[in-house]
């Protein structure tokens, strides 16, 4: 009676060993493999967004990785220069701190051994821009870290009805002090028709005219009620 049981016992090892021999380890597609996991993913950004732009006011911090003996803090001065040893006067004003670092970089490799230098905005200047016209809150308002046109917008209470979105006037400060005007067509911008989201930078005066019903009930008013023609 005990035989046939050991013999069944026996079996069943075997099958579950594979009968003995060592269990052979699939083969690995590596092609396939790569493919199933896919390339590595690039950095996901913030589109419309563009790298911070210094402005007059911003105190720097300069660091030298391995010559903190050469560390330096500045303001940029109001005619947006700093003053940076071995470097001298260079215009900080509407660059990337990554721009400044390069300057500054190549600038130290002709007395220091890889100078390996950050530029960090440590205080930020007080950055405004102004928003009037048809918007519900016209006023100046602080610009937060990375704002954009329909920020601005937003910020001011959004348009009134009698708003007029396809035609806003974007007016942007010029290296020269003067101001250039753009328009924009915010209200293709919030249709999602184009991608363009137009950062807004310090300074910047955002103007929403009104529509043509709008000025043409302006004249009206004006010249009904305000002049009050003797005729009537």
């Amino acid at each position: 009676m005990n035989k046939p049981i050991t013999g069944l016992v026996i079996c069943l090892v075997l099958i579950t060993t594979g009968c003995g021999g060592s269990r052979p380890e699939p083969a690995l597609d590596v092609a396939a493999e790569a493919e199933l996991v896919g390339p590595e993913e690039a950095p996901v950004g913030v589109p419309g967004r563009e790298s911070y732009k210094m402005v007059i006011g911003d105190f720097l911090r300069i660091k030298f990785f391995y010559y903190p003996q050469h560390d330096v803090d500045v303001t940029i001065r109001p005619d947006g220069m700093v003053a940076i040893p071995l470097v001298g006067e260079v215009v900080a004003e509407g660059m990337e701190p990554s721009e400044l670092e390069g300057i500054i970089r190549a600038r130290y490799a002709e007395v220091l051994a890889a100078p390996d230098v950050t530029v960090i905005v440590a205080e930020f200047a007080n950055q405004t821009f102004v928003v009037f016209g048809e918007v519900e809150k016209p006023g100046a308002y602080p610009l937060d870290g990375s704002m954009t046109l329909v920020d601005a917008v937003a910020r001011a209470g959004g348009l009134k009805v009698t708003g007029r979105a396809g035609s806003v006037i974007l007016m942007r400060r010029t290296p020269t002090g003067e101001y250039s005007g753009q328009k924009v067509d915010l209200d293709a911008i919030l249709k999602a028709e184009v991608s363009d989201m137009i950062p807004l930078q310090a300074r910047d005066v955002v103007y929403v005219p009104m529509t043509t019903i709008a000025k043409v009930d302006v004249f009206v008013d004006q010249f009904f009620q305000q002049l009050s023609p003797a005729w009537l």
